[in-house]
């Protein structure tokens, strides 16, 4: 089996997580070709039996409007795909804020309803978030949110990656493709 996983990443979480899946993947028998690429590199996506797409969360709790494009752009190839979802985020468990669901499994609702034919499977991964990496304009969202939801002037160093949670991921994708 051919797999692509591509995704599209702001600070390098996102890359990491793919990289582990792809890991993951190629100690399966049959996988006779994995590869890992960001979206917007040159690939034919017609090569491939399996496709895995990922996106970190970004600003408004949103996927990348790389990766909204990429999924719009290649719906009818995707929808003749076994194909898997995942998002990188610090906010893996969700909550009720405002007035409004956020995070968690929101993400993967708004993300799987991009696609003709739902994917297989979706998962919320862990990520990381270094303040010093931060965009001037990130660093200001951040600290606006820190300020109001924390009463905190200071943005946390924060880490949430589990590579054994990436690899089960990875495992149950595979699993569930080959049904």
């Amino acid at each position: 089996m051919r797999t692509l996983i591509t995704y599209d990443t702001v600070y390098g979480s996102t890359a990491q997580v793919a990289a582990w899946i792809g890991e993951r993947l190629e100690g399966f028998n049959d996988m006779e070709d994995v590869t890992v690429t960001r979206i917007g590199e040159d690939f034919d996506l017609s090569a491939y039996d399996m496709v895995i797409i990922g996106s970190p969360i970004y600003r408004n709790d949103q996927i990348l409007e790389s990766v909204t494009a990429f999924v719009t752009k290649n719906k009818d190839v995707l929808a003749e795909k076994k194909v898997g979802i995942f998002v990188v985020a610090l906010d893996i468990g969700g909550a009720y804020y405002f007035g409004r669901f956020t995070g968690g499994l929101e993400y993967l609702k708004e993300f799987a309803a991009l696609f003709a034919k739902p994917p297989i499977y979706g998962k919320v991964l862990g990520g990381e978030q270094i303040p010093t990496r931060l965009s001037a304009e990130d660093r200001e969202s951040l600290l606006n949110f820190y300020r109001r939801v924390m009463g905190s002037d200071e943005i946390p160093y924060r880490y949430s990656m589990d590579k054994p949670k990436v690899w089960e991921y990875a495992a149950r994708f595979y699993k569930y493709a080959n049904r």
